[in-house]
């Protein structure tokens, strides 16, 4: 079933590029430079998720607040220092990504982008929406990380992030640090704080969606007894604990990883058809102006040419049906 819908979107945003790409949509009406400026970039968000469809690329965004180590996450899902960490806040300050393959036992015939992210709290109000919502619009599968106690900011981020409609991974990092925090516990806080909400969030996040890891956990000291029997004190970095959560995500892409891709695709599709559409009505708002002119015109002599009411009725509804094609063609938008 998942390869069907696969297909299906392929095909579908196939006949959008075909579609918006050609001049013949306008007919007579050869659209200016202006409506050819203004779709241009949609044109390019469509191509975008044509080509992601082919490559097959998950992509999973990484969201949380600062110092919730959503880049050391990153970094040991895909086994190196990719991005910068740090004890001091903002040390990512935009969007990132890097691309991944998993291998052996665990591999998959996708390829994952991970979408490392600001802090939610480290952005201006308005910036941090948007960039949320366009970050959360391209990705495919979301982690939200977590360290310590949740609070009431870091469930109002989850509420809206849930509005992309995309699976969500809720991501209890630093364990280490935490070591007495239990999943059911996390689910209960949630819970509260979601009591009397219409948005209730454990309603599509479920104990089973919540992981444990310790991305990078704190090196402690560690002694030894050298050959001479002298007590050796020595600072060891543990390895990061992030194997049930990689296995979370192969999971998920093994069981609907295509249908995630579909979706998404046809998603951002949409927007940019919805997109070229409005940008070309505002643009062709004279020429229509005239159209619908013409036409009031024309039906007002049909109406009156015709003596019997019937015909007058079949008139109107041919009389509108040109309007509706003439209207169609100036747009470039197809009849449905």
């Amino acid at each position: 079933m998942s390869q069907k819908h696969l297909n299906t979107a392929r095909a579908s945003l196939q006949q959008s590029l075909s579609w918006y790409s050609s001049f013949r949509r306008h007919g007579q009406y050869t659209p200016n430079q202006a409506v050819i400026a203004a779709v241009a970039p949609e044109l390019s968000k469509i191509q975008a998720a044509l080509a992601k469809l082919e490559q097959k690329v998950i992509r999973i965004a990484a969201f949380g607040l600062v110092s919730r180590g959503k880049s050391a996450v990153i970094n040991a899902l895909v086994g190196q220092e990719v991005f910068k960490t740090g004890a001091i806040h903002g040390v990512t300050q935009y969007p990132q990504s890097v691309r991944w393959q998993p291998a052996g036992k665990k591999k998959t015939k996708s390829i994952i982008e991970y979408i490392d992210t600001p802090g939610l709290d480290e952005i201006a109000g308005e910036s941090r929406a948007e960039m949320a919502r366009q970050v959360a619009a391209q990705s495919d599968l979301i982690l939200f990380v977590v360290a310590g106690d949740i609070n009431r900011t870091e469930y109002n981020a989850l509420s809206q992030l849930r509005k992309a409609r995309k699976p969500i991974i809720l991501v209890f990092n630093k364990i280490d640090l935490y070591p007495q925090v239990q999943r059911a516990e996390i689910y209960q806080k949630l819970r509260k704080f979601g009591a009397g909400r219409l948005d209730l969030l454990p309603q599509i996040l479920s104990p089973a969606e919540i992981v444990m890891v310790s991305a990078a956990p704190q090196a402690i000291l560690v002694e030894t007894q050298n050959e001479s029997g002298e007590t050796v004190s020595e600072w060891h970095k543990p390895e990061p604990f992030i194997q049930p959560l990689r296995d979370k995500i192969i999971q998920i892409l093994r069981r609907e990883g295509k249908s995630l891709l579909a979706i998404n695709s046809l998603l951002q599709a949409r927007e940019a058809e919805i997109n070229i559409a409005q940008k070309t009505i505002n643009l062709r708002e004279k020429e229509a102006e005239k159209l619908i002119w013409q036409y009031a015109k024309y039906k007002a002599m049909i109406v009156a040419l015709n003596p019997f009411a019937l015909l007058d009725v079949v008139a109107e509804i041919i009389a509108d049906l040109w309007l509706i094609r003439k209207l169609s063609k100036l747009y470039g938008l197809p009849l449905t």
